[in-house]
């Protein structure tokens, strides 16, 4: 995590006064967290931030924080004043609808996927963050300032979310333990962190999840494992009984896996497409590929095609 900071972007938090603080569409612990995060470190600077979102708010870790959070920019017409901070978004398209109303303010863009499109005016990209709230941590830290005990659990708890609770993180990432700990002397609590990122789930989340596993697919020799949640999933259960984090740790678990592919209907014209890799195939790069973005050992896409057509071009890409 050596990739300096941008002066611009330090600058610009003592030049505007106004700040909109933005994330992406299906929101996760780490793009709320950096939001909510950075709004509160600028407010009590004595600046005006609001974070807003796209939403939806569907997974239950976050349900809570979805009345903190504007569903729209406010018509301010102080365009030349405010500053709008999009985080953990590799491509402008994943605000959705928020981008055509972004048109005309200047953008701060603070990210670490390895994969996307470039966008903004103002770029703080680093790959080799474990989250953007370790990105968010940092811009506190080097302006001098003690994070206070809401904003530490925050930032711990996108980083929690983004490393699988540090499972993912490996050998040489010493720095992020050490920052984790300033966190948690500033008040955050990993007890509470783990338990709001994973427990109080519903029972129709479990029986989903077993339904899941049962329909999982070993396809490649072993090497992919392959899971679609259907329609009448959706239906039956609905989609605040998703738990992909689990679903994905059980299954990347597997002997022999490289691959997971999770498969979601999410409405008449969309399937989500979720890939986690154990580390040997680059499932950002393939993600890139077909339009969506994302991480080397976590990304995601889109589509349009149907769940034969997708699992087609995936057996393509991923067993050759």
């Amino acid at each position: 995590m050596d990739t300096q900071i941008p002066a611009e972007l330090l600058e610009s938090f003592q030049e505007y006064n106004s700040f909109i603080i933005i994330g992406h569409k299906e929101p996760d612990g780490d793009a709320l967290s950096s939001q909510l995060a950075l709004a509160s470190f600028l407010n009590r600077k004595g600046k005006q931030a609001v974070p807003v979102s796209p939403g939806p708010f569907d997974r239950k870790e976050i349900a809570e924080k979805e009345k903190l959070f504007l569903r729209h920019i406010p018509e301010t017409g102080l365009k030349e004043s405010t500053l709008i901070v999009v985080v953990d978004c590799s491509t402008i398209e994943r605000i959705g609808y928020l981008a055509k109303e972004a048109e005309g303010y200047r953008i701060a863009v603070i990210d670490h996927h390895s994969s996307g499109e470039t966008f903004g005016d103002i770029r703080y990209i680093d790959p080799k963050a474990p989250s953007v709230t370790s990105m968010i941590q940092k811009i506190i830290e080097a302006k001098g300032d003690a994070l206070t005990s809401t904003e530490a659990e925050l930032l711990l708890f996108g980083l929690a979310t983004d490393t699988g609770f540090f499972r993912h993180l490996e050998s040489g990432t010493g720095e992020v333990f050490k920052s984790a700990g300033r966190l948690v002397d500033a008040g955050a609590s990993p007890k509470e962190v783990f338990s709001e990122m994973y427990g109080n789930r519903s029972l129709e989340s479990r029986i989903l999840l077993g339904k899941l596993l049962m329909n999982a697919e070993s396809l490649c020799n072993g090497r992919l494992v392959f899971v679609v949640e259907t329609k009448e999933d959706v239906s039956r259960f609905g989609k605040n009984s998703r738990d992909s984090d689990f679903l994905y740790q059980l299954l990347t678990g597997v002997e022999n896996v490289e691959t997971v592919a999770l498969l979601r209907y999410e409405s008449e014209t969309e399937i989500s497409v979720g890939l986690r890799s154990t580390g040997k195939v680059d499932v950002g790069a393939i993600a890139k590929d077909l339009g969506g973005g994302g991480h080397k050992k976590a990304a995601g896409f889109s589509s349009g095609n149907s769940f034969s057509e997708i699992k087609k071009e995936l057996l393509h890409l991923l067993c050759g």
